[in-house]
């Protein structure tokens, strides 16, 4: 399944070559806990406009009912401040891999584990500043 995502702000900035970035976000020292993994990776698509996403990880790894919180996580890191009004181009966002765990995993958690993923590969890109707008480490597991 493939997404669009809308290109908006100055000027396009490209990849050059793929990356990738996994994002786990994993707290279950209570009940209910919060429980997300998800991997992505990017891809330069240089015949589009903007970035588009591709589902391709398995209903019984990442349930369709996240896509939702997927994007908007993704959508979000695009805008945040650290790319100075200009908008990533020429991108494909596939998710690829995570993990779901079916008492502990909701929209928040992976919401929240999209975004460290995707600032992640943004950072081995060398488009996303490390430690911008104060994000948090790359990985947080309650658990260590």
């Amino acid at each position: 399944m493939d997404i669009a995502l809308v290109a908006s702000g100055g000027r396009g900035v490209g990849l050059h070559t793929g990356v990738s970035g996994r994002g786990v976000f994993i707290r279950q020292s209570g009940s209910p806990g919060r429980y997300g993994v998800i991997t992505l990776v990017l891809e330069p698509a240089p015949s589009q406009h903007g970035c588009s996403l591709s589902w391709e990880v398995a209903e019984d790894k990442i349930p369709v009912i996240f896509l939702d919180a997927v994007i908007d996580a993704i959508t979000r890191v695009l805008a945040e401040q650290a790319f100075d009004g200009d908008y990533l181009s020429g991108c494909r966002i596939r998710v690829v891999d995570g993990a779901y765990n079916h008492v502990d995993s909701d929209e928040n958690s992976y919401r929240m584990a999209s975004a460290l993923a995707m600032r992640e590969a943004l950072s081995a890109a060398g488009l996303y500043p490390c430690g911008a707008c104060g994000t948090p480490p790359l990985t947080y597991d309650s658990r260590s």
